[in-house]
């Protein structure tokens, strides 16, 4: 079985796996969004996703490491370390004290980060393009990588909080967590940017239905966005 998912909150992620493991599925590899999985016996593996400071491989000493906990690495994609553990062997948890946690967020945010800032740039070189009137449909990838650039921010801020709240643990000193963008907004631009790319293959009726839907859910993610910062 074959199953799409796009997560950028890799806690989710593993949550989902742990699920699809509940229900009878265990994964044997990923590419690019799509998940394989296999029948196996209900809640038979456990998993958990790493960060590898390497693209697309880890040292020796790692997988040493793994094998140790008596896990085993089922592939490396990216960055990311996707790990299982059979549920008969006991609890699988990659980061049990604080330190370790805190070190482990910290690598997600800047990895988000970098990544953020890259598509920033390349969201202003696109926009530079428009209004020059070099790119036809330009205003579709401005769009699409402004949603790109959302998505990111948000997984920063998530990241972010999840550090403040360990720091919280640590020391016993509440701090401010930082609000995050609400996805109405994201919503609205994607819906927007489908209008756009294929506003020459729909109606015009849908068309503009597809266009209120995209402002209004954009309104309220603004609305909604602000709302979460005063608080």
């Amino acid at each position: 079985m074959v199953r799409f998912r796009l997560y950028f909150n890799k806690d989710s992620e593993v949550e989902w796996l742990n699920e699809m493991s509940a229900r009878g599925w265990q994964m044997e590899s990923f590419f690019a969004g799509f998940y394989n999985f296999s029948q196996c016996e209900c809640g038979k593996y456990k998993y958990q996703i790493d960060i590898s400071s390497r693209f697309f491989s880890v040292n020796d000493e790692y997988k040493e490491i793994i094998k140790d906990t008596g896990a085993e690495i089922i592939q490396t994609w990216g960055f990311w370390i996707l790990l299982r553990k059979l549920a008969s062997k006991g609890d699988f948890e990659l980061y049990t004290d604080i330190e370790s946690a805190i070190e482990y967020y910290s690598k997600i945010r800047k990895l988000f980060k970098i990544v953020a800032v890259i598509e920033i740039i390349c969201l202003w070189i696109q926009l530079m393009a428009v209004i020059l009137g070099k790119v036809p449909y330009g205003i579709s990838f401005v769009f699409l990588f402004s949603l790109i650039v959302i998505a990111f921010i948000r997984i920063v801020v998530i990241m972010t909080n999840k550090i403040t709240d360990l720091k919280e643990r640590q020391t016993g000193i509440v701090e401010e967590k930082r609000r995050n963008i609400s996805w109405l907004l994201a919503a609205g631009y994607f819906v927007n940017c489908c209008v756009l790319i294929l506003q020459e293959d729909i109606s015009l009726y849908l068309k503009d239905t597809m266009q209120i839907i995209a402002i209004i859910l954009m309104l309220a993610g603004i609305y909604l966005t602000c709302k979460n910062r005063k608080m």
